[in-house]
This record gives C-alpha cells, sequence and structure tokens, in this order.
C-alpha cells in the first residue's frame, strides 16, 4: 500500500460504518455497486480511494495523463477493493488478484474463502461493479456517445437479425440502439471470460415489448445457462449484467450507489 503523503487510514471496521452496508454473500443473490466519480471531489474521500489501492493499481493510476481518467480509475478500483472486503470481511490489503488467460480479472482464493465472482466496467463518469456467490458474472456500462461509422462497426459486431433491427429505426435512436446490444454482448463475454477472443456476430440478442431480452447464442443449449438485465444508471448511460446461472434459479439483483455520505461523522 501507498500512503505516502497521507494522514492515518482510518481502521477499516470504522470506515465500512461511514460507506453503505455491503451485505455478506448470498448464494442467488447478485449486487450492482454504481460509484458516480463527480461525488468524489471531496480530497479526504480521494485519500481514502488512495490508501485503498495496492502499489501496483497506484503505479497504473499515476500514468493516466488526464485527471478525470485517473480518478475514474480511482474510485473504480478502490470500490472494488472496499466492496470486496467487505463482502468477505476481511481487510484489503489482504486481497489478492489474478487473471485468467483472457486477462479477466480474479480473487485469488484462500481456503474456506466463499465462492465469490466480480466483474468491473466503467465509462465516462460512472464505475460499475457486480459481485455475487457462485455464478460466473459480467458487467458492462456504457456512455452515451457519436459512434462514428456505425454501419462498419455494426457489420463487424452484430448478427444479420440485429443489423435489420437497428436499420428500421430512425436515424437519430440507432447509436443508442447499438449500445444496447453492445452491453450485453460486453457482459456476456466478461462473464464467460473469454473477452474479444470470441467472435460477437456468433451471437445476439432481441428486444420483447415488455423489454424482455432473449438470447440468442450460437448453439441452441447455451440459452438456459444464462440471465440477462439491462438498466439505465441515467439519462447518459447504459448498463448491462450477464449471470452464467448453469441449472440455478435466476439470480436477484439490488443496486447500491457506493458514496461515503459519513466520512466527516455524523
Amino acid at each position: 500500500m501507498d500512503n505516502a503523503g497521507s494522514g492515518a487510514l482510518p481502521n477499516f471496521a470504522d470506515l465500512r460504518q461511514r460507506f453503505p452496508l455491503v451485505p455478506a454473500p448470498t448464494p442467488g443473490r447478485a449486487q450492482v455497486w454504481l460509484a458516480w466519480t463527480e461525488r468524489f471531489a471531496d480530497p479526504e474521500t480521494l485519500e481514502i480511494c488512495r490508501n485503498l489501492l495496492a502499489e501496483d493499481e497506484l503505479e497504473k493510476w499515476r500514468k493516466f495523463y488526464f485527471e478525470r481518467d485517473r480518478q475514474l480509475y480511482l474510485v473504480a478500483h478502490a470500490m472494488v477493493r472496499f466492496v470486496l472486503a467487505a463482502y468477505l470481511d476481511t481487510e484489503p490489503d489482504k486481497l489478492r488478484f489474478t487473471a485468467n488467460r483472457y486477462g479477466r480479472p480474479e480473487l485469488v482464493r484462500k481456503p474456506g474463502m466463499a465462492d465469490v465472482r466480480f466483474n468491473l466496467s466503467h465509462a465516462r463518469g460512472l464505475a460499475a461493479l457486480v459481485v455475487n456467490c457462485g455464478a460466473d458474472c459480467g458487467i458492462d456500462v456504457e456512455a452515451r456517445r457519436d459512434l462514428g461509422d456505425l454501419a462498419a462497426i455494426a457489420g463487424q459486431v452484430l448478427t444479420v437479425a440485429e443489423r435489420e433491427y437497428l436499420w428500421r429505426l430512425p436515424a437519430a435512436e440507432r447509436n443508442w440502439a447499438f449500445l444496447k446490444f453492445w452491453t450485453l454482448k460486453e457482459a456476456y463475454i466478461k462473464a464467460q471470460g473469454t473477452g474479444l477472443s470470441q467472435e460477437l456476430d456468433r451471437f445476439g440478442f432481441a428486444f420483447g415489448e415488455d423489454k424482455t431480452i432473449y438470447f440468442r447464442p450460437s448453439s441452441a443449449e447455451e440459452a438456459p445457462a444464462w440471465q440477462f438485465a439491462q438498466s439505465y444508471p441515467g439519462p447518459e448511460h447504459i448498463l448491462a449484467l450477464a449471470f452464467g446461472r448453469g441449472d440455478g434459479p435466476e439470480l436477484d439483483t439490488c443496486f447500491c450507489e457506493w458514496l461515503p455520505h459519513r466520512l466527516r461523522g455524523s
């Protein structure tokens, strides 16, 4: 941990009292934590975030050129360490991470540790973390933006049916509709742990009138094992979730904001 130039980091048990409660891991339940970086402007808050990061994370943080990117990385990775440590009832600096062959970060599990799985995503001004016990999970959040040559991008990553859906929409709605597909695809491949090694146009999604999400995998046997959800944390952001639940029941999902609302006591 790098505490240079900082005051003493509060005891983690005390620090947990200053943030929203993190429930203990329970099979069948997933938590989604959101952190809006604009709400982390207080110097004391940012110092606590810095103290939660490991040295290798701090090295990456220092390399960002733009302050907005530095702050987003800082808040996102501090949230991961805080939430997972609270979830597992341990100290943040005791958490160890590894990466699978495709680069997906995973917890190094110690004997007796709960089978906690997580995934992190961030886009302009917002970090999003999903945590659960026992189910592979993926999350993707994107900010509204101009995508440029949408036809070229869609031709590379969307199925024929998805492209047909997109071109039936008014031109002004297509960027946002594309992000609906993109976030679901990203969440799915992140939950699988394969990253962009998988061809995105080999599987697809469709939307029902009641906002139901229909999964169209490359193999029909895959569909029952997966659960998807999509939400809009704010008017400029879209978020998608994917859970590989196998033969288990659907997961209940709750959304929480990670914000130090009592840093100075109350």
